[in-house]
């Protein structure tokens, strides 16, 4: 889906009537490449996001309020935050006919350095002030002024924080010399992107049209795009099906040309339609500031934010997570390769404590049989089994060596079970983690997953990002809490801490556990303090363990249950990892939660 000029020149025109004059009062990253802003405009609060995702880049309004999607405070982050929160945006401007849309802001230096009220407990705001005017003029002789440039332009997207002298402050790509021609990093000068060099679409005419015959490109959609600034291919496909009725066509076939340049004057000079195109399941899988009369089902909306808002609220979410979800799974798959082979390894040397008893078996014999050996003997037979002699030794000194080799080799194996079962107790304990992320539903669960593989070593990250990850942001622990039907607390652990913290300290002795059987996944605790489970509570619970395991497809699972003072920490195991008796087990269908 393209994010066209015609898209970004109706969504700066809504940005215009809602957030210019407004202050910004939230500043923050919704992720590695987006971020937010919270405005409060004409007595109200407004949600902007831009995002610099190679696929969804875009800018618009949203509803509801934003969430950051980012722990570290990155220094755009913070430089933002000193140049952007609580400063006015004064203008919105866009290039004419370019992806491109800037943010003029002011903001008074008297608050650069002050302690600025929070509107969140965990991020940094400005509460709206009642009494000020929403487009109160600043004072330009005590301001600070910044732009804010949003290019949503696919693979070059960027966002550039520049500052009054037009010096590039930061931005959330940077691009090396060694990148491109067009350098975006701290300190250098910023420019806009190079204009093409193509004619302008509100001026075309027949003549110019027919032109295009002349020219290498056969289709006349790409000879549209390749000749005409900010025609997009979805915007050249309906100004041809406006003009013939149809979306293809070649530039050397008899066309009327008068019709299909007014065609496309129409599509930049009319005032914008928003519209969505709906597949077969009513999802939308396209967008545009006007009519999509090329496609066969469509819907007209309020805004063009809305329209884009609904197109890509589903498609970044399954993104983020499918992508996030796949990486952290490779990195746990990774991680275990590496505990296979020490397993691998561990077991391998076991294998030696075999021969190991060999050594001792065969001074013992040697001992025991000494008065038949004669001088010269170069084996010993017993029990059908031979021992080499050394025709050059005494007896003694042979059996004597091989219990000196004994006792070095059993001095080198001590521990050796020990450390087998600790590598095996971590394979464990990392299924159970990769399992987690497997059913795992939000970003954020998958995110504290990947803190929780980070802190019990399973993932191997660069020094200078672990250690601030590590002390800066703990794992929250935010089990998934529900009432059955029956009124029963039902807790449910969503990760390996999780786990550990609802079996552990949030479950009495008396209550039940949860969990799929012979299969990593949740624990689940029926919070009963020793009263009898109604058996719909129990189904309930049952068909939670097994809606939040591996199993989750299945028709029928297998769940086991017993009380939880029957459960134990496996010794030496990761947290999560547990052994449990006198279980009963149910056969359920996976159930998930009731919203």
């Amino acid at each position: 889906m393209y994010f066209d000029a015609l898209t970004l020149a109706a969504v700066a025109d809504e940005l215009r009537e809602t957030v210019l004059g407004g202050r910004v009062q939230r500043v923050i990253l919704t992720g590695p490449l987006s971020l937010g802003l919270e405005v409060y405009a004409h007595r109200q609060r407004v949600q902007v996001i831009a995002s610099a995702h190679p696929q969804l880049a875009r800018v618009h309004l949203v509803h509801g309020r934003l969430t950051r999607g980012v722990d570290q405070e990155t220094p755009l982050l913070l430089l933002l935050r000193k140049y952007v929160l609580g400063g006015r945006i004064v203008g919105v401007e866009q290039p004419v006919l370019e992806r491109v849309l800037v943010l003029s802001i002011v903001k008074p230096v008297r608050l650069r350095n002050s302690n600025l009220p929070a509107s969140d407990p965990d991020e940094e705001g400005v509460a709206p002030d009642a009494d000020e005017p929403d487009a109160a003029p600043p004072d330009t002789s005590e301001t600070l002024r910044c732009e804010l440039v949003i290019e949503p332009q696919d693979r070059r997207s960027n966002i550039i924080l520049v500052d009054d002298d037009n010096r590039i402050l930061d931005s959330v790509k940077r691009v090396t010399p060694r990148m491109s021609s067009r350098v975006v990093l701290p300190r250098h000068v910023y420019e806009l992107p190079p204009p093409p060099e193509k004619r302008d679409p509100t001026r075309v005419t027949a003549a110019g049209i027919a032109a295009l015959a002349s020219g290498s490109e056969r289709d006349l959609a790409r000879a549209l795009v390749a000749t005409y600034r900010g025609v997009s291919p979805q915007v050249a496909r309906e100004a041809i099906f406006r003009a013939l009725g149809r979306t293809t066509a070649a530039v050397d076939e008899p066309l009327p040309h008068y019709t299909l340049a007014a065609r496309l004057r129409e599509l930049f000079t009319a005032p914008p339609e928003p519209t969505l195109a709906l597949d077969e399941h009513g999802q939308p899988v396209a967008y545009a500031p006007y009519a999509l009369t090329h496609l066969p089902r469509t819907l007209a909306v309020a805004s063009m934010s809305e329209a884009l808002e609904r197109f890509y609220l589903a498609r970044e979410r399954v993104t983020d997570h499918q992508q996030r979800r796949q990486a952290l799974s490779d990195q746990l798959q990774a991680a275990r390769v590496r505990l296979e082979r020490q397993r691998d390894q561990i077991a391998g040397e076991l294998e030696k404590a075999r021969e190991v008893e060999t050594l001792r078996w065969e001074g013992e014999m040697i001992f025991a049989f000494m008065h038949t050996l004669r001088p010269d003997q170069e084996a010993l037979e017993v029990e059908g089994r031979r021992i080499a002699l050394d025709p050059r030794q005494n007896p003694v000194e042979q059996a004597q060596a091989r219990f000196r080799a004994y006792d070095k080799a059993r001095s080198a194996l001590s521990g050796l079970p020990e450390r087998l079962e600790a590598v095996t107790n971590r394979i464990r304990g990392l299924d159970e983690l990769q399992a987690l992320v497997q059913i795992s539903d939000s970003f954020a669960q998958i995110e504290q997953l990947a803190r929780e593989a980070e802190e019990l070593g399973y993932l191997h990250e660069p020094a200078a990002a672990t250690p601030a990850r590590r002390a800066g942001r703990p794992v929250r622990l935010r089990p998934l809490q529900l009432v059955s039907a029956d009124g029963l607390e039902l807790a449910v652990g969503r990760s390996a801490r999780e786990n550990e913290y609802v079996t552990f300290r949030l479950a009495q002795s008396d209550d039940l556990w949860l969990h799929v059987r012979a299969i990593p996944g949740s624990h689940v605790i029926v919070r009963s303090g020793g009263r009898p489970v109604p058996e719909t509570t129990l189904l309930e619970a049952a068909g939670l363990a097994a809606y939040f395991s591996p199993a989750r497809a299945e028709l029928a699972v297998e769940v086991d249950v017993c009380r939880r003072a029957l459960v134990r920490k496996a010794p030496g195991g990761p947290p999560g990892l547990v052994t449990y008796r006198a279980e009963r087990t149910l056969r359920v269908t996976p159930r998930a939660p009731r919203e």
